[in-house]
């Protein structure tokens, strides 16, 4: 027998997000048990280093076990899911059938996927506010084998973008301490990323042209900047340090590897041209 969901439309929210998802099927009533999830994450997998905050929100696709992904008709088709700071609440009811299913997720929530195999992601270039960081953060998860049940379904998240950490030191022939001003750039990286969203595998959009993200400021001493994976194969401006009117740019050459953090090392001269940077100084599983 051919499963499908039993949607229950809960108000005007709910009539709201029915009109997001055209492929979802009627509504008929609520029976049977509820669609549930637990969220977690592994450590550090989380733009905020802690936890999923209030107000986060994710999309989920639910598909019939052997079959494969598809942008519409699964059934059930880039599903929000609301956290409250204690649960995650969907934006309609939705209840198990018979059957084996997989589900899919990520995080930040996106109304409009234009294709399930080649999502279109585009970072934030301002990525030096905590909500342009954290919008750029994207998360993904997945579970199979999964049959009807009246516990939620477990999810652990990770990341699937690159991060940049910069680390400022002084120069030997620096005097005082660094100015708490600092502006910190990435250069010459792709910002938008094809997301294949049944295995999460991502990479840069080979039409996109290169842009520049400003980063999030951690210290006086450092900033973190999120990046799609991608490699940076010949020689060009890579990081720029702008403090007093004064910047400084260095070149560098760099693979940016998925769920990995990679630890760029600027030591300020008394001079732009005495400035220096170590690629790759430290590279770690950011997962």
């Amino acid at each position: 027998m051919k499963s499908y969901f039993n949607l229950l439309l809960i108000g005007a929210t709910a009539m709201f997000a029915a009109c997001n998802n055209e492929d979802a099927p009627e509504a008929k009533g609520g029976e049977g048990n509820e669609i549930a999830f637990l969220c977690s994450y592994a450590p550090e997998s989380r733009a905020t280093d802690t936890a999923f905050e209030g107000n986060d929100r994710i999309g989920v696709y639910i598909v019939a076990d052997g079959k494969t992904l598809q942008t519409g008709g699964n059934e059930l088709n880039n599903e929000q899911f609301s956290y409250n700071g204690t649960a995650w609440t969907p934006a309609r009811k939705a209840y198990w059938n018979e059957g084996v299913h997989n589900v899919y997720a990520y995080y930040p929530y996106v109304a409009k996927v234009n294709d399930a195999e080649d999502f279109t992601f585009d970072l934030q270039t301002d990525q030096s506010t905590h909500a342009g960081y954290t919008a750029s953060d994207f998360l993904w998860a997945s579970k199979t084998g999964v049959t009807a049940s009246a516990s939620p379904v477990s999810l652990q998240f990770a990341h699937r973008m690159s991060k940049a950490i910069i680390k400022l030191e002084k120069g030997e022939d620096y005097e005082g301490e660094l100015p708490a001003d600092c502006e910190v750039y990435i250069h010459s990286t792709v910002a938008t990323a094809s997301v294949n969203l049944e295995n999460g595998g991502v990479s840069k959009d080979i039409y996109a042209g290169t842009s520049t993200i400003r980063a999030f400021k951690k210290s006086n001493t450092e900033y973190e900047a999120i990046v799609v994976p991608q490699n940076i194969e010949s020689r060009r401006p890579l990081v720029e340090v702008v403090t007093q009117g004064v910047s400084y740019l260095m070149e560098g050459r760099l693979s940016f590897k998925q769920g990995y953090s990679h630890t760029l090392i600027v030591t300020i001269g008394k001079s732009p041209n005495q400035t220096k940077i170590e690629i790759g100084g430290s590279i770690g599983g950011w997962n």
